[in-house]
């Protein structure tokens, strides 16, 4: 089945790309003071608009396809004002490459582009078929900051992820570290993108032609369990003091490496000096949606990392919208993810 990914993973990673360009418009905007961040303004262009030229390539090209995305077009519909700014910034958009740009569709009209914010928007995914979920900007907290963010796009084949292209606008890898903080502000950060059974590359992100990628090892986690490095944050929707318990058994520190974005948590994992992400819900109804993990998993288990809920069960993308057969999240490097697994059934089971 991977095999045959060559034009789908082109496509997505150019069409990722010209997503994170109009990002990083946006951020420019407000940088510059035309745009105010006071407000959710910049955050709420930068996902329509991203999220049309994402379905809008894909659509173009194979129109059988269904989405699951973040955003619907209603608030659009229900402001023109604000529905003319996105169509001014998606029509604006474009790769300096005339080549690369050619092979990505745009919208025609207004009413074309609200259209495909709602084949995302309003879709259901689902157990069979190609499903392509997107998360046209992760981490919206951190983005209006100009720190880290993602553009995520995955294909998912009959619930299982086959395809993942992550756009991080922002993203300099520093000393073998990655962190909010430590920005991309001249350039357009990276790319890394992953096929199933064929591994995961890294590339510059540029404004025109994709640039030259290089493959990622699959890394050998010889760190104690001691040593292993959390990543995580304070503000997230986790139960902390569980994990910081867990963590204690295990010797290792906690709080550790502090990322707001769920898919950057998984880029400190793949680039930087992550071992081990957490997430222990708020409650036994408290689920996941599926763009905020799909692809990035891929990116990391194709590079010797291991996702599972906290029961040990694969991650099930064929479900929906929510993740809603997994309860909480571990995502680990494969040599020591059964150990810490073995931990936590241990700790959650005696309350």
């Amino acid at each position: 089945m991977a095999s045959t990914l060559s034009t789908e993973r082109y496509l997505a990673e150019l069409a990722v790309q010209r997503a994170s360009i109009l990002t990083k418009k946006v951020l420019s905007s407000v940088n510059k003071g035309s745009l105010s961040k006071s407000d959710s303004t910049p955050v709420t262009i930068a996902d329509f608009g991203a999220q049309t030229l994402l379905i809008s390539a894909i659509h173009g090209v194979f129109p059988f396809d269904t989405f699951v995305g973040e955003e619907s077009a209603d608030a659009l519909r229900n402001d023109e004002k604000l529905c003319n700014r996105v169509w001014e910034l998606v029509q604006s958009t474009r790769l300096e490459d005339e080549e690369s740009d050619a092979m990505l569709v745009s919208p025609k009209d207004v009413e074309e582009m609200l259209k495909l914010i709602d084949l995302g928007g309003k879709g259901k995914g689902g157990r069979e078929g190609r499903v392509w979920m997107l998360d046209p900007v992760d981490g919206t907290a951190t983005f209006l900051k100009g720190e880290q963010y993602a553009v995520s796009l995955a294909l998912v084949i009959d619930g299982k992820e086959v395809l993942g292209v992550l756009g991080c606008p922002s993203l300099k890898v520093l000393s073998g570290q990655v962190r909010d903080n430590f920005v991309d502000s001249e350039g357009m950060g990276l790319m890394l993108s992953a096929v199933k059974d064929k591994g995961t590359v890294v590339r510059t992100m540029g404004q025109g032609a994709l640039l030259p990628a290089r493959n990622i090892e699959r890394g050998s986690n010889h760190k104690k369990l001691r040593d292993l490095h959390f990543v995580d944050h304070k503000d997230s929707k986790s139960q902390h003091e569980k994990v910081r318990y867990i963590a204690s058994e295990l010797g290792a520190k906690h709080p550790g490496i502090e990322i707001w974005s769920s898919h950057m948590r998984y880029v400190a994992l793949v680039l930087g000096d992550g071992d081990l992400q957490m997430r222990i819900p708020l409650g036994r109804d408290r689920f996941s949606y599926v763009w905020d993990h799909a692809g990035s998993q891929l990116i990391f288990t194709e590079t010797g990392g291991k996702v599972t809920d906290l029961e040990g069960r694969d991650i099930d993308f064929g479900v929906g919208r929510e993740l809603t057969n997994n309860w909480g999240l571990l995502a680990a490097k494969d040599r020591v993810h059964g150990q810490v697994l073995e931990i936590v059934k241990r700790i959650l089971k005696n309350g």
